[in-house]
């Protein structure tokens, strides 16, 4: 055998091998195509197959999953957000079912089924796998019979998967007969027609149903849904049938939902002169003219012979009218100059529309396809149309303009309060929007891409300028700037000293700092005590003394409130004032006593103290207070003391004269003897006074003829004691002076007057002189002495009084 043969026939062994270790290898699925309607439940089912071991190595199963989508690999579909808390898997003897409840649209896929063995790269997939589609429209219902019989059930059933526990709504002759489970039992007759949809989905009835699958009663429309432009024409078309015969009675279109009876539409006034009906037995057409979006609604056919009727509750066909629109489908954002990709289309497909025009700024480019590649362009406006309809343009799409900012409430906002912030702009497609806040240095991008803003509750933090950027795939434009003034109560106050430390006369400036809008204004207290206001916050000493010291604080505050500031020291600095010097015990010392020197002077910081002797350099003594104990006579001199600090110094000067024991025994004694001499005399004086005086009362109270007896008498004392007083007027003591009444009438009272002497204050004072008036009357009356018989005034002696 030669050597090419030889290896073609390894070649052929070696294929064989592999074809039959692969084909061990495989998964079987249940179903290849599953459509399930939204909501309901889908199970998957698979068989998978490996080789038990391979040579001496046995193989097994590490990990079987499922997987969907191959973007990234197969990536098992438990581990995918989009359905958590929605999949299970389960598996036995090589079997694999996965359940995906509660179906989204989203769900469509094609699910493949993996299993990866402890064999170095033994890992399978199943193909094809299993097509998923999803679907929230028709359910595809059919009905049947489950047997031959006329009293016998009728089964609605689906190509689809639907959801479990499903509610059906069963119609006979287009009549709503019963609301129930997939099967219904009810006696039929020959000519009935019977159809099932699911509830919630009436729109979707299944096919009618003929009893004797040959003539029943019947209408049918030709589509279940139209999709029809604003503006244009629709044709409805329905077929209708009647089992006994054609004698038809009533034929009429009506929209259901817009009155409570079916009613002709060519006598509803919204459709007057759009609606035209022709009725050409089996066949019936409904056309409208000059669309509106008001038409969208579901149009059914009725028709009455004289032994049916036709029932209203069957569904007919649905209008949806749309407008055309023009959408972007993709922006070259990446390149200079920038494209946009424009599609001409509507929320439906219209039948019979392929020929389009598209205007730009109004103008026709003359461009007839449904898409449309444009330079972006910012100012452009562009529209498209269908071509049979070129009145009927869709609305232009551009970018953003006008865009504006506004605030509510627009003034006035107070801290704590709500604030909407509103950003409008004119655009198509609608603009998404990006607010900033502006710094001093940028924009900062706030996390918000409404066109509404909240602030709530707005702190006074978010005062500031707002703006916008409204942007679509078109371009964008931005806002103006708003700002935002946010009004508060102070929340601080802080006082600080132009001076960390103080001298008497330095000028000094208070600062009160502190927060709040509108501005606060500013109260200064001194220990508690209100001052004047500051201009700016501002307190100034412009030269500073010693009494400004104490503690300051500021009140600060608007028309929202108040707060008070801490409070600072001001400690005024100054050197000593003068000094005062006390000696204790006062006046000259005697030798051998002791004495004490005290100085004091007012100072800040406190003052140090030295005591200096006339004439010496050296401190005599250090303290406020000076001893000097054992006296003698050397230490009598001028003293003086210094008050120091660190702002100065001050001096005093203190006398201080030292006498000797005896001289100072002699001047104590000489000052008693004068005391005691001047005691006595006072007790004289006053023992005369009161002698006098006792006399003069006893002379007063005296009665009848003794009475002038005793005025005699005192007269002659009292005249001897005038002479002898004014004989010596260096011996005169205190006189007092009678006035004396004679009477000629025994009977009259005799009254007497003494006025005590006052001391005389002064030598060169006038003496005073008091004179004592006498008179006599016409009456009879002794004499007492040689007189006049006529009748005459009598003084009585004058005398002189020297007043202490």
């Amino acid at each position: 055998m030669s050597l090419s043969a030889a290896a073609s026939l390894f070649l052929l062994f070696l294929f064989c091998e592999v074809e039959q270790t692969y084909s061990s290898w495989g998964v079987t699925y249940g179903s290849q195509y599953i459509c399930a309607l939204k909501g309901s439940t889908v199970r998957m089912s698979c068989m998978y197959r490996h080789p038990s071991q391979e040579g001496n190595i046995k193989i097994s199963v590490t990990q079987t999953f499922w997987f969907a989508k191959t973007d990234e690999g197969p990536v098992d579909v438990k581990t995918q957000e989009e359905y958590a808390d929605r999949l299970e898997y389960s598996s036995s003897k090589k079997n694999c079912t996965l359940t995906i409840r509660d179906v989204k649209e989203s769900d469509s896929a094609v699910y493949k089924f993996r299993f990866i063995t402890s064999r170095s790269g033994g890992s399978y997939t199943g193909e094809p796998g299993v097509v998923l589609i999803v679907t929230d429209s028709d359910p595809n219902l059919t009905v049947r019979k489950k047997s031959s019989s006329w009293n016998s059930n009728l089964i609605c059933s689906s190509s689809c998967v639907l959801p479990d526990h499903s509610t059906y709504v069963w119609y006979k002759n287009g009549k709503d007969m019963e609301i129930g489970t997939y099967v219904y039992n009810t006696w039929v007759d020959s000519d009935d027609t019977l159809s099932c949809a699911l509830k919630g989905r009436e729109d979707f009835p299944s096919p009618l149903f003929c009893v004797n699958n040959k003539r029943c009663n019947k209408v049918t429309y030709s589509h279940a849904r139209i999709c029809a432009l604003k503006g244009s024409s629709v044709s409805f078309y329905s077929s209708f049938n009647s089992y006994y015969s054609s004698d038809f009675v009533i034929l009429f279109w009506f929209s259901p939902g817009r009155s409570k009876e079916p009613e002709d539409l060519r006598q509803d006034p919204r459709y007057l002169g759009r609606v035209h009906v022709i009725n050409t037995i089996p066949q019936s057409t409904l056309t409208i003219k000059n669309l509106t979006e008001n038409d969208s609604a579901e149009y059914r056919f009725i028709f009455k012979t004289n032994r049916v009727t036709w029932g209203s509750d069957l569904h007919g066909t649905t209008l949806t009218v749309t407008d055309l629109q023009v959408e972007v489908t993709r922006t070259s954002t990446n390149q200079d100059p920038q494209y946009a990709e424009l599609k001409c289309h509507s929320r439906c497909t219209p039948a019979g529309y392929h020929y389009y025009r598209w205007f730009r700024n109004g103008q026709d480019i003359g461009h007839s396809k449904s898409t449309y590649k444009v330079l972006i362009n910012t100012t452009d406006r562009i529209s498209c149309s269908v071509l049979s309809f070129k009145e009927h343009k869709a609305p232009e799409v551009y970018a953003p303009v006008l865009t504006s900012v506004s605030a509510d409430p627009s003034d006035g906002i107070v801290e704590g309060n709500r604030v909407f912030l509103k950003c409008s702009s004119d655009a198509n497609p609608p603009a998404n929007y990006t607010w900033y806040k502006k710094t001093k240095m940028s924009a900062h991008p706030l996390h918000r891409k409404d066109s509404e803003f909240y602030l709530n509750p707005i702190q006074a933090s978010d005062s500031g300028e707002y703006f916008c950027v409204a942007k679509n795939q078109l371009g964008e434009s931005r806002s103006g700037n708003l700002n935002i003034d946010v009004k508060y109560a102070p929340k601080r106050a802080d006082v600080s000293l132009s001076h960390a430390e103080i001298v008497e006369g330095d000028s000094v400036n208070l600062t009160c700092s502190s927060d709040g809008n509108p501005a606060p204004f500013n109260r200064w207290y001194k220990d508690n005590q209100m001052m004047l206001q500051g201009q700016g916050g501002v307190y100034q000493f412009t030269s500073v003394k010693s009494e400004d010291s104490g503690t300051y604080c500021c009140e600060v505050g608007n028309i929202y409130g108040q707060i008070n500031s801490s409070t600072v020291l001001i400690n005024v600095e100054y050197s000593p004032r003068l000094p005062s010097v006390s000696v204790n015990p006062p006046g000259d010392v005697a030798a051998g006593s002791s004495v004490n020197l005290t100085c004091s002077s007012a100072a800040n910081p406190a003052a140090t103290y030295a005591w200096y002797k006339e004439d010496s350099t050296s401190p005599a003594a250090d303290g406020q207070t000076f001893t000097i104990v054992d006296i003698r006579g050397e230490h009598g001199g001028n003293y003086y003391c210094q008050a120091r600090n660190s702002r100065g110094h001050h001096n005093s000067t203190l006398h201080l004269i030292v006498v000797s024991s005896s001289v100072s025994s002699a001047v104590v004694g000489s000052i008693m003897f004068l005391l005691l001499i001047g005691l006595f005399l006072s007790a004289f004086i006053i023992f005369r006074k009161k002698k006098a005086v006792r006399q003069i009362h006893q002379t007063r109270e005296g009665p009848g003829d003794n009475e002038a007896k005793r005025l005699g008498n005192l007269g002659r004392h009292l005249e001897s004691s005038s002479t002898a007083g004014l004989g010596n007027s260096a011996d005169q003591d205190d006189v007092c002076y009678a006035s004396v009444h004679f009477c000629k009438n025994q009977e009259e009272p005799l009254y007497s007057n003494f006025v005590p002497a006052e001391p005389k204050t002064s030598k060169n004072q006038e003496e005073d002189v008091e004179y004592s008036a006498v008179m006599i009357k016409n009456t009879p009356c002794r004499k007492s002495y040689d007189a006049s018989d006529e009748s005459s005034a009598l003084y009585s002696t004058v005398c002189k009084v020297n007043r202490l």
